[in-house]
């Protein structure tokens, strides 16, 4: 997935929190609500969101469906590895 592409699916997520499961929670209004909630910038998440492989993709967004606040701190808990 080109950098675009995925930019444009972050953003989607976070529109997506509100109106999937998840979406009465206030840090799915909106980015400032999302730094309170979670401690970090969604620029972060996206930045973390954008290394993924195809399988991991996959499972954020099948997660994304069921449990979006589980989903946020998995990749949040993600640790870059350099190669």
């Amino acid at each position: 997935m080109d950098l675009l592409t995925f930019i444009g699916a972050a953003h989607r997520a976070l529109s997506f929190f509100g109106g999937g499961p998840g979406s009465d929670q206030p840090w799915a209004a909106g980015e400032q609500e999302f730094e309170r909630h979670f401690g970090v910038p969604y620029e972060a998440f996206v930045e973390i969101a954008r290394h993924l492989d195809q399988e991991q993709e996959r499972l954020l967004h099948a997660t994304l469906e069921v449990n979006p606040e589980a989903a946020v701190l998995w990749i949040l808990a993600m640790e870059e590895v350099e190669g």
